[in-house]
């Protein structure tokens, strides 16, 4: 490696070293002013790293859709682990897990935006199957209905087909990027 090369290198090491030490900083701050034990917040601090990490993959290398995707992923995962920390969400993570079904759905959509050259649709349904898969579960798991999950299950599996099926014919009738450029 040339000089050149080293001084490149030892910027983008400092830049990630300076950037991970702020969010940790910060993270400890926010945790310092609620009482919170630092070491409760080091998960969330890691997946918040991990996030900032692939969104500069995404943005470095040739804006890769899968980065993208887990950036905006891990970052929610981290914000969401921080406020369950912080008792800002006013329940344990034993009871909201299902939340983290609503975050891949809600990354999708900004990793089908970051390319565009691509049908939205390919991400938009599944992204709405995720969102509505974890709202579904986060309604038994805060027990906000009077029935179970197993009884929810048993009497309504034929609308979970129906959904299913609506959802597959949404893939299949929107229109392929293909198909619309050969069309004009």
């Amino acid at each position: 490696m040339n000089t050149k090369e080293m001084q490149k290198l030892a910027g983008r090491l400092s830049f990630f070293i300076g950037f991970s030490l702020m969010i940790f900083g910060l993270v400890l701050f926010i945790a310092s002013l609620s009482d919170v034990a630092k070491v409760a917040t080091i998960p969330a601090t890691i997946f918040l790293l991990i996030g900032v990490l692939f969104a500069l993959f995404a943005f470095k290398l040739d804006h890769r859709l899968q980065y993208m995707f887990l950036a905006a992923f891990f970052i929610q995962v981290g914000l969401f682990l921080l406020l369950t920390i912080l008792h800002t969400i006013p329940y344990p993570f034993a009871k909201v897990w299902p939340a983290i079904s609503i975050f891949a759905g809600t990354a999708l959509i900004p990793a089908a935006r970051f390319r565009t050259n691509q049908s939205l649709a390919r991400f938009i349904v599944p992204a709405v199957a995720f969102i509505i898969l974890g709202i579904v579960l986060l309604v038994f798991s805060l027990d906000l209905v009077a029935f179970s999950f197993k009884k929810f299950i048993l009497t309504a599996w034929p609308l979970i087909l129906l959904f299913a099926g609506i959802l597959l014919l949404l893939l299949f009738l929107y229109p392929k990027q293909d198909d619309q450029d050969n069309s004009h």
